[in-house]
């Protein structure tokens, strides 16, 4: 948080100062993350080891560093990519920046009735996949064998998911944008 306060004067700078500084700060933390989490000298008291799984094995325990705290690796590894999409965001073409713009305008409405849908998909599947109710309406996790679909299906239904709540938010941003009532600012 104390990063965005201190960063926030860079985008008042003009656009082409604004990309290119944020084009190569991005770009040492990602290539410090690489170098550093390569070492193992320092930030993530998670170390990563060759896997016997292969490459993907790999790459995925090279990946996995602390969230919780936020340790310095997963904060080079989130910041450095954040900081280039941000200076390539202005070549995103108007109608997706629309949508992305009214999904950033409701982020608690998004997240809130996400929540929902996503259980309530959840226990369709299960029925639908010959689990009782019973089974599904539980606050604990509910994964027995059988229960799923594959990585294409997650995909879909993701889509499914932010395509259906895409109204909600456009609601939301529209009632944000004609009141200006204090509590708004919180949905």
């Amino acid at each position: 948080m104390l990063l965005g306060f201190g960063v926030s004067r860079l985008f008042e700078l003009p656009p082409a100062r604004r990309h290119g500084l944020l084009l190569r700060f991005g770009a040492a933390l990602t290539l410090g993350f690489v170098a550093l989490r390569a070492s193992g000298i320092y930030g993530d008291p998670n170390p990563w080891q060759l896997q016997p799984g292969g490459l993907t094995a790999t790459v995925i325990d090279f990946l996995n560093v602390t969230k919780y705290p936020p340790s310095l690796l997963f904060l080079m590894m989130t910041l450095g990519p954040a900081a280039i999409v941000c200076a390539l965001a202005d070549r995103i073409p108007r109608l997706v920046e629309d949508v992305l713009v009214t999904f950033g305008r409701a982020p608690f409405a998004f997240y809130v009735a996400h929540l929902y849908l996503i259980h309530l998909l959840s226990v369709l599947l299960g029925v639908t996949q010959g689990f009782g109710l019973d089974q599904t309406m539980t606050m604990n996790r509910f994964y027995p064998q059988g229960f799923g679909v594959g990585p294409l299906a997650v995909f879909a239904v993701w889509v499914l998911v932010v395509t259906a709540l895409y109204p909600l938010c456009r609601w939301v941003a529209g009632v944000k944008a004609r009141r200006r009532d204090w509590w708004l600012s919180y949905v």
